[in-house]
């Protein structure tokens, strides 16, 4: 009997100690499960950030493009304001850098650079050919504002 006694404690322990096990089991499981979920959902935010990060990237890449762009097409103006201001001098001079300032102004909408040529445009934007069918040039340009009523008041006589 004495065996029999000890048998039942030991089997109710051990049942005891399954069913303890089983228990535990579920709990960890269910943290685990837990874990995973937030993983994911950690996951989820990491990929949604990287793609803002991504699109901020090329946000910022577009603005740097864009402001050398701009930048670039500020010293081609200038440069183009040069030149031309340099062969008003050659087509007989200019009355001074006042009145070119303001024939600049007029004009400039007229003289573009394209594909790193100088162009002379009409206003709806096609180039200005010479008589000769040949493209104008800035110096025929120059040359057919000292003819135009308008413009010639700003060159020397």
């Amino acid at each position: 009997m004495q065996s029999e006694k000890n048998q039942d404690p030991d089997q109710l322990d051990y049942k005891t100690l399954l069913g303890n096990a089983k228990q535990a089991l579920k709990l960890e499981y269910h943290k685990s499960a837990a874990l995973a979920s937030q993983l994911q959902t950690i996951k989820t935010q990491l990929e949604q950030v990287q793609a803002e990060n991504k699109t901020l990237r090329g946000s910022a890449y577009e603005d740097i493009v864009k402001h050398f762009e701009a930048r670039t097409q500020a010293a081609e103006a200038l440069a183009l304001k040069t030149e031309v201001h340099q062969r008003f001098l050659e087509a007989n001079g200019c009355k001074d850098d006042e009145s070119f300032d303001t024939l600049w102004d007029n004009i400039k909408n007229k003289i573009q650079i394209q594909d790193g040529e100088v162009r002379i445009v009409a206003q709806n934007g096609t180039p200005k050919f010479t008589l000769t069918g040949s493209m104008m040039t800035l110096r025929d340009f120059i040359q057919s504002l000292k003819k135009d009523p308008i413009s010639e008041k700003f060159f020397l006589s």
